[in-house]
């Protein structure tokens, strides 16, 4: 009986720490995204056999029918 008992004791305590745990970490603060830190960047679409093809969506080539790849385009740095 005994040991029911403390067996039931040790469970309902461990229960407990859990529990009280989950409120601390449900107000801990969101990380801020990866991307919100990065610079805008354009996605642009070009053809890996024809570089001169770009495309503002994805599609296909008009000269060679291959795939057109998703790149992404850094702004050029404004002048002052």
């Amino acid at each position: 009986m005994t040991f029911k008992r403390n067996l039931l004791t040790l469970g309902i305590l461990a229960g407990a720490i859990l529990l009280g745990s989950v409120p601390a970490m449900a107000q801990a603060k969101p990380v801020a995204p990866a991307q919100a830190k990065q610079v805008a960047t354009k996605v642009v679409y070009t053809c890996p056999m024809d570089p001169e093809v770009v495309s503002d969506k994805p599609g296909r080539c008009p000269k060679c029918k291959m795939f057109l790849e998703k790149n992404e385009v850094k702004p050029a740095p404004k002048k002052k």
